[in-house]
C-alpha cells in the first residue's frame, strides 16, 4: 500500500528536479536580495532590450514568411523537383545558427569567396550587423514553421478546397482568406520555437556583436568574474521570456481555431505545369540555395583550403559530442516515459503542476540555466565542505534535461494518447509485474515515439553552446565548443572540417526523422 502511495509522488519529485536549476534561480533573487535595482535605469540594460526584441521581432516575421512559402509549397503542389525540395527544406535543421553566421561571413567578406566567384576583390558585403543577424536566425529556424505548418497545409479537407472552386475565388485570394488562416496556430507555435531558440543563442549573437541577454551574462561570469551581475541579466531575461509566454497565452486565448483542417478525405496536391511549375520551382530552389546549398559549399571549399593541416582532434571532439548527447538523450526519454507513464497511472494535482513547471525549460534560455545550476551546485558542494557537482558531466546532463525535456514530452504523451485504456486493463488483469508489463507491453508499444523524441533531443542537444560553455568539465571540449573557440580565434577556414562533422551527424538525425524512422508498419 506503502509503495502504491509513493508512486503518486514519481511524477511530482521529477517535475521538480527538472525545473531546480530555474527555482533555484528565483530562490536565489528573492532570498538573497542581491539584484541591483540600479541596473533596472543603466544604457547596458535598455541597449539587451532593444537588441533582443529588435532580434526577436524580425526573425519571427522572416521566420513566418520562409516557413509559412515553403510549407504551402511542399504541402499543396506538385512542380519539378518537389520532392528533393521537401527535404531540402527541412534540412537546415541540422546547422547551428553560428555555423550559418560563420559561412556566410566567410563568402561575404573582402576577398572572401563571392569575390573570388565575381573575380573582383572590391565586392563584399557587411552583414556583420542585426540585419544580418535575423537573417541568419531565419535562415536556420524557419524549419520549425516548415514542419508544423506543412502538416496542417496537407490535412486541408477537399470539401474547404470544393468550396473555394465554386465559390470561384482566386488562388491568391484563396490562400490568404481560406488557407492560411486555417493554419495560424501551427505557423504561430513554430514561429514561438524559433523566437525562444534565438532568445537562446550565444555563439551568433557574440560573433555578429549584437549585445543581447545571453551576451550579456557571459560577458558578466566570463569577462568579469561578477555571477551577481550575471544573475540580474539572467532575471531580467526570465521576466522577458515570461512575457513573451504570456503574451503567446493571451494570443492563444483570443483566437480560437476550429479545426476545419482536418477529415477523412484530404485535398489532393495540385499538379502545376508552364510558367507556374517554373516559378515554383525557381522560388524552393533560390531558398534552398540560401538556406542550405551555400553554406554547404563554403564548408566544404574551407575543407579543402585546409585539407593538407586537418586537426584530426576533430575526432575526440565527435566523441564527447556523440557520449553527451547519447547519454543526455537517452536519461531524457527514459524520463519523459517514467513521469508520463506515472501521470497516467497515478495522476496527482501535484504530478500535473510540476509537469507544466518541467516543460519550461525549453523556454529558457541555456545561459540562464547554466547560471540556476551554478547556483544550486555552488550550494550543494559549499553544504557539503568538498566539491561534488560543480564542474562535473552531471551538471552538463542536468542542464540539458532541464533545457530540453519539453522537446521529448510532446512525442511520448502522443505516443501514450495512442494506446488503448483497454490494454491497460488487459495488463492488469493478466498480473505481471509493472516493471514486466513496462518492458514486454509499452516499451514494445512506445518504440517509435521514443526514437522520434530520441532524434529531436540529439538534434538539439548537438547544437547547443551556452549552458555547456558554462558548465562543462575542465579541459572537455564537444564539437559546438571547438567550432565556437575557431571562429571567435577569426580561423574562419579551420571551421569547416569539425563543422561538416558536426552537421553530418545531425542531418542524419534530421533525414531519419523526417522519414518517419521507427514508425510501426501498418
Amino acid at each position: 500500500m506503502e509503495i502504491n502511495r509513493l508512486k503518486y509522488y514519481l511524477a511530482p519529485l521529477a517535475g521538480l528536479s527538472i525545473s531546480l536549476p530555474i527555482l533555484s534561480l528565483i530562490i536565489y533573487f528573492l532570498f538573497e536580495g542581491s539584484f541591483d535595482f540600479n541596473f533596472l535605469k543603466s544604457s547596458v540594460l535598455l541597449e539587451y532590450t532593444n537588441n533582443t526584441a529588435l532580434l526577436v521581432f524580425g526573425t519571427f516575421a522572416l521566420v513566418i514568411v520562409l516557413g509559412t512559402i515553403t510549407s504551402y509549397l511542399s504541402a499543396r503542389f506538385e512542380y519539378f523537383g518537389h520532392k528533393f525540395f521537401a527535404v531540402t527544406f527541412v534540412l537546415p535543421l541540422a546547422f547551428p545558427a553560428y555555423i550559418l553566421g560563420y559561412t556566410y561571413v566567410g563568402f561575404f567578406e573582402y576577398r572572401g569567396i563571392l569575390s573570388d566567384i565575381v573575380s573582383d576583390a572590391s565586392v563584399r558585403l557587411d552583414i556583420l550587423n542585426m540585419y544580418g543577424a535575423i537573417f541568419i536566425f531565419a535562415i536556420a529556424m524557419f524549419p520549425y514553421v516548415y514542419i508544423l505548418a506543412r502538416v496542417s497545409f496537407a490535412s486541408i479537407s477537399s470539401t474547404v478546397c470544393e468550396l473555394v472552386s465554386l465559390q470561384q475565388i482566386s488562388p491568391i485570394k484563396a490562400f490568404f482568406k481560406v488557407y492560411l488562416p486555417l493554419s495560424y496556430p501551427a505557423i504561430f507555435a513554430g514561429s514561438i520555437l524559433a523566437v525562444m531558440e534565438t532568445l537562446s543563442d550565444y555563439g551568433t549573437v557574440l560573433y555578429f556583436g549584437i549585445e543581447t541577454f545571453s551576451v550579456g551574462i557571459f560577458k558578466s561570469w566570463f569577462g568579469y568574474g561578477d555571477l551577481a551581475q550575471a544573475i540580474n541579466v539572467a532575471i531580467v531575461l526570465l521576466i522577458f521570456v515570461f512575457g513573451i509566454l504570456w503574451t503567446e497565452s493571451l494570443i492563444r486565448k483570443k483566437y480560437r481555431f476550429a479545426s476545419a483542417t482536418h477529415s477523412a478525405k484530404r485535398a489532393s496536391k495540385i499538379k502545376l505545369s508552364g510558367k507556374y511549375n517554373f516559378i515554383a520551382f525557381l522560388i524552393s530552389f533560390v531558398i534552398s540555395t540560401i538556406t542550405l546549398f551555400i553554406p554547404i559549399v563554403v564548408l566544404i571549399y574551407w575543407f579543402i583550403l585546409d585539407i593538407n593541416t586537418l586537426d584530426f582532434e576533430a575526432f575526440s571532439y565527435l566523441y564527447n559530442t556523440l557520449s553527451l548527447n547519447i547519454i543526455s538523450s537517452s536519461i531524457i526519454i527514459l524520463l519523459s516515459f517514467l513521469v508520463i507513464y506515472m501521470l497516467r497511472f497515478y495522476p496527482s494535482k501535484l504530478g500535473s503542476f510540476t509537469h507544466k513547471l518541467s516543460m519550461l525549460g525549453y523556454s529558457i534560455p541555456g545561459a540562464v540555466v547554466g547560471v540556476g545550476l551554478l547556483i544550486l551546485g555552488s550550494f550543494i558542494d559549499k553544504s557539503l565542505g568538498f566539491i561534488v557537482f560543480s564542474g562535473t558531466f552531471f551538471m552538463v546532463v542536468f542542464a540539458y534535461t532541464t533545457r530540453y525535456f519539453a522537446s521529448s514530452i510532446g512525442s511520448i504523451e502522443n505516443g501514450f494518447s495512442k494506446i488503448d485504456s483497454s490494454i491497460d486493463d488487459a495488463s492488469k488483469i493478466f498480473g505481471k509485474s509493472e516493471i514486466k508489463n513496462i518492458i514486454e507491453v509499452y516499451f514494445p508499444l512506445m518504440r517509435p515515439y521514443m526514437i522520434s523524441g530520441f532524434l529531436i533531443l540529439y538534434i538539439d542537444i548537438a547544437k547547443e553552446l551556452p549552458a555547456t560553455l558554462i558548465l562543462r568539465p575542465f579541459n572537455f571540449d564537444t564539437l559546438a565548443i571547438r567550432i565556437y573557440e575557431l571562429a571567435s580565434n577569426e580561423m574562419l577556414y579551420k571551421v569547416g572540417f569539425p563543422s561538416l562533422i558536426l552537421v553530418f551527424t545531425t542531418a542524419i538525425a534530421v533525414m531519419l526523422l523526417n522519414s518517419g524512422f521507427g514508425k510501426r508498419k501498418k
